[in-house]
Order: structure tokens, then sequence, then C-alpha cells
């Protein structure tokens, strides 16, 4: 493929669009806050005519990703069994329309974890790709990607072999929001002494509904000062996810956006690990690449 391309990260509650030469180099970018299950189909297509029209009119090579390719998006796109490499992905890729352009859903993955748990992931096999892409065959890597629904990948001999998910993101928003901590969990998580006081905490074991409570009794009879409580909190809930997913001295790559992907890095050096921070531009761009490739001269012929 010689011509760019346009690749869209397309989630719940954003989305993010690169114009991309065929190396994976950035041409320009859009992003924009929209809630996907607001749109109907005429606005996608707007959003879609939006993205093109800032990136590069007339564009015609076109990759989605993300929740744009479930049954909350423009159609539900069959997900690939790991394991998976870019190729078996790259074959999973369903060709559409929207509006006046022609696009190509990467298909995302479902697996069964090492924990024995059936997991699904749409969008994180972008990441995983562009780390693969860096890799190469050989080396296996444990990729950390935290989000709301953060994502623990297994990549090795070239494919991503299993993951599991954890809702530590989305949990830690809950019970800010609803939960009798939610006056404790308001502040940043800017005291990281408490943060390690957290996931020591949690390094020892126990139940995470049980832990939580007693951060807020901790509190009550002044074993825990108030203002540390939301650092801890995170301490707590990362911890327990780093906990279960690292074992001893694993050598983990974490991408993602701060602060999320900072406190799990501190997490998983405190509890033994190695946390090597991997640019999340470059290898969102790797992973989009590296399909775009191998969709090949069909593709751009086609457009």
């Amino acid at each position: 493929m010689s011509a760019p391309f346009i690749a869209v990260e397309w989630a719940t509650t954003q989305l993010r669009a690169r114009l991309l030469a065929p190396d994976g180099t950035s041409l320009g970018e859009y992003r924009e806050a929209v809630r996907l299950a607001d749109l109907d189909r005429e606005g996608i297509a707007a959003h879609l005519d939006a993205i093109v029209s800032h990136l590069a009119e007339g564009a015609e090579r076109i990759l989605l990703s993300g929740m744009i390719g479930s049954a909350m998006g423009w159609r539900e796109v069959p997900r690939v069994a790991c394991p998976a490499g870019a190729e078996a992905i790259a074959r999973g890729v369903v060709e559409d329309r929207i509006g006046a352009h022609r696009v190509a859903f990467v298909p995302g993955l479902h697996c069964t974890s090492r924990f024995g748990d059936p997991d699904v992931l749409r969008g994180e096999e972008i990441a995983a790709l562009g780390v693969l892409a860096e890799l190469g065959q050989e080396r296996a890597q444990l990729l950390s990607v935290p989000g709301m629904h953060g994502k623990w990948l297994d990549l090795g001999a070239g494919r991503v072999q299993s993951f599991s998910t954890s809702m530590t993101v989305d949990l830690h928003q809950l019970l800010a929001e609803h939960s009798i901590l939610a006056p404790l969990m308001t502040p940043p998580p800017e005291d990281m002494e408490a943060f390690a006081k957290g996931v020591h905490r949690a390094a020892g074991g126990g139940g995470i509904a049980r832990l939580l409570f007693a951060a807020r009794s901790a509190v009550v009879l002044g074993a825990l000062h108030e203002a540390a409580a939301a650092s801890y909190l995170w301490g707590v809930l990362i911890g327990s996810d780093v906990r279960e997913q690292i074992g001893g001295g694993a050598d983990v790559r974490v991408i993602g956006a701060a602060p999320a992907a900072s406190l799990f890095r501190a997490a998983i050096v405190q509890l033994g690990g190695v946390a090597r921070e991997a640019d999340s531009d470059a290898t969102m761009a790797r992973g989009f690449a590296a399909i775009a490739r191998l969709l090949g001269p069909a593709w751009e012929q086609a457009a």
C-alpha cells in the first residue's frame, strides 16, 4: 500500500483518528469526545464525514477499531479467536460502507484467559500488534493497557496468546460516585506514599471488598489521614489487580494515559516487576500500519 490511510480508534465515549503514512508515520490527527451510544447511523456517518474532512478530503482507505465494530456501533464484527497474530486479525477484517466512505473494521479478539475465564476485547488488539511489531517473533511480553476495562495481554511467538480484563478503573469510578467511600475518593492520587501503602496492603491478599471498607474504618479511627485516603484506595485497587496478574519479576509493557498508566507502572515495580513505558502514539500507529500492509494491494485497488 502506497497511499496514506485514516485509522480511527472509536471507543464508547471518545474517538481518535490519525492520518498515517504506510510506515505508520503520523500525518495528522483528529480527536472528539462523543458518546457512541447516543449516535444513530446518520450520526455515525456525520462524525466520519467530519473526520475525513479534517484529515484528508477524499480519503478512500479508512480503518476502524474499537466499539464502532460492536452492536453499540455501526455493526457487530465477529471477533477473532486467540492465539492470533497480525495475519489472523487481518483475515478477520470486515469491509463495509458508512455513508460515502468505504471502511474496514478491525475485528477484536476473544479468548479463554489464563485464569480459565472467557474474555473479549475491541481496540486493544491494535496496541498489541504495535508492540509485537517492535518485539519481533521470539520475545514474550506481558502488555498492560489500563483503562475503564483494563486489559492484560500475554504476547509471544508473534501473537496475542490470551488476555484478561480487570474493571479496576471502572470500579474506582463507581465507588467514587455511588458508594460510602465517595467522600474519601474525590482528590486525585497525588500522595504516592499513601498509594504505596495501599499497594502493599493489597499485595498481602484478602478480599477487595473487605480491604476497601477497612480503609474507611482506618480514617474513622484515625489510622489513615482523610487527605491520604484517595491515594491509598487507588493503591488498594491497583495493587489487587497487579498482584493477581504479574507474579514475581514479570516484565510488563504499559501503554495508556496518565494518571492510570503511571500508577500501574508504580505498582508493578513495587511488587517486583519490571514496568516499561510504551509510547502510545507510536505503538498504535505501528499496529494500524501492520494491518494496513496485510490488507495490501486489493484494499488499495478496490478503493
